[in-house]
């Protein structure tokens, strides 16, 4: 389980550092973008299409990152002590992993769609756009299964 801790936490970590880098394409090809558009007046038609698929890429890949830091909202409705709340907490990761299963499984199906269309700018395969649904759920499911508890001076760690 440690040697899969740390491969997950080195992957995790270069998904950070890709959500870092995607997020200053997105800006310097904006700045790009206006210039071009509104000083020298070249539009740029490709631009747009990659930023969207930037920001498709790293927003969804932020997800496992937020879940392996336990950044993720937790709204505790039915606070419940001691071996309950272990239970209750344990039912909650269940249905998590089990929903990021899922969404993996039916976002190949739906990045699978995507292999015969093309993005009319960049003409890419629409499967770059669709890939990064399965790719963060697959991985945070692992995040899920393999994240170090919470550290117990945290503020959203919950008491079981």
């Amino acid at each position: 389980m440690r040697a899969l801790r740390g491969v997950t936490a080195a992957l995790v970590e270069a998904v950070r550092l890709a959500m870092l880098a995607a997020f200053l394409a997105m800006v310097a090809l904006t700045l790009f973008q206006v210039l071009n558009r509104y000083v020298l007046g070249w539009p740029v038609f490709w631009t747009e299409e990659l930023i969207v698929l930037l920001l498709v890429w790293s927003m969804l890949l932020g997800l496992p990152v937020q879940l392996w830091r336990h950044e993720e909202i937790l709204v505790d409705v039915l606070p419940l002590p001691g071996l309950a709340g272990r239970i209750k907490m344990a039912v909650a990761l269940a249905c998590s992993v089990g929903f990021c299963l899922l969404l993996a499984w039916s976002g190949w199906n739906f990045a699978e769609r995507g292999l015969i269309a093309r993005s009319p700018a960049l003409g890419l395969s629409r499967v770059w756009f669709f890939a990064p649904i399965p790719l963060a759920a697959a991985l945070s499911a692992l995040v899920l299964l393999v994240r170090p508890p919470p550290a117990p001076d945290d503020p959203g760690a919950v008491e079981a």
